[in-house]
């Protein structure tokens, strides 16, 4: 055999191995953080718009098929409201989770429409297929708003938190609204996945850098060429106005890969807070009450365990900060 079909031979075999190396690990790494559901955790309390004296009524919010769980939330009537907020929440409890800044933005006078995206909480779906999924989820309650008579001829504004930070500027290469909020967001779904697993340390970490490129084949594959959407890409090339806000000691999402240092243009208002972490519009004090809530704990029993969330205090832990949300009114207000 000649020595160059040995080498073609031996270099096919070293693809195929690469290949099995990487291929396999992102499917297993994407199934585990996508192919769940994302629910209330039966521990926590959640605020209900009753704790917030709101007007509920469910919106159809087609998708995929099916009918998002979600809801337009007004203090005075819907046809009185100056604007529409739609509210993307992030990983999690879907909207459940953002009660406290749903109200806000209700109590100054938006109707605020509220969507679980596909797999999470009130939705159908047995996992949430993957980021962009989110941003599917912003385009079909935009559709909604401008199919509903009462809604269709206000201004629009999107606001999202983390995964909803994505999702609402993602969208934004699909529709256009008068004004977007992404606090906390990223830029590149792929991006996101890799600095979680480099957070994580280990043998996880170091497979970071070779995953990549098939997280980016997969969300190719789950929805087309926009499942690889670059926020802010999609926010300057709108020309929406738009405002990132991301604190300096955000763990979860570094700095350097958000759309508050990257974003360029007339359109952006970026603020960097420096003493914040992943919930910038919460409190410090809340943050760290945040912080002792998801982190570890080791209860003797769960009659203790019940106790411990019982005596929590619910409201110290979503106390928001009012420079920060009055800023954000300010920036709606001015679109």
């Amino acid at each position: 055999m000649q020595w160059y079909i040995i080498l073609l031979i031996a270099l096919g075999v070293a693809a195929v191995f690469a290949v099995v190396l990487t291929l396999f690990p992102a499917i297993i790494i994407h199934k585990t953080v996508f192919g769940g559901r994302q629910d209330k955790r039966p521990e926590f309390k959640y605020f209900t718009p009753e704790d917030f004296n709101l007007t509920t009524e469910s919106v159809p919010v087609y998708y995929s098929g099916t009918i998002l769980s979600a809801a337009l939330y007004s203090v005075k009537p819907v046809e009185e409201c100056e604007r529409v907020v739609i509210f993307q929440h992030g990983f999690g409890a879907g909207s459940a989770s953002y009660m406290t800044e749903i109200a806000h933005f209700a109590k100054q006078g938006n109707a605020v429409l509220a969507a679980d995206a596909y797999g999470c909480n009130g939705s159908a779906g047995k996992g949430v297929k993957g980021f962009y999924a989110g941003a599917e989820a912003v385009i079909a309650a935009y559709i909604a708003v401008k199919s509903d008579e009462r809604l269709k001829g206000k201004k629009v504004v999107f606001v999202g938190h983390s995964w909803g930070a994505y999702s609402v500027t993602a969208a934004c290469g699909t529709v256009k609204p008068d004004g977007v909020v992404a606090m906390s967001g990223f830029n590149s779904p792929s991006q996101c996945v890799c600095d979680s697993m480099r957070s994580m340390g280990g043998v996880v970490k170091s497979y970071a850098p070779f995953v990549r490129f098939w997280l980016c084949v997969i969300n190719l594959f789950k929805f087309g060429a926009k499942g690889n959407t670059k926020a802010v890409k999609a926010v300057e090339k709108s020309g929406v106005k738009a405002l990132f806000i991301h604190g300096e000691k955000d763990g979860a999402v570094p700095l350097k890969h958000s759309p508050a240092t990257l974003a360029k243009g007339e359109n952006i208002t970026t603020s960097v807070l420096a003493d914040k972490r992943h919930n910038p519009y919460n409190t410090v004090a809340a943050e760290a009450k945040l912080a002792e809530l998801t982190g570890a704990h080791k209860f003797e029993s769960e009659a203790e365990a019940k106790e411990y969330f019982a005596a929590f205090d619910w409201k110290a832990v979503t106390e928001e900060d009012e420079e920060v949300m009055g800023a954000i009114d300010r920036f709606i207000a001015n679109i």
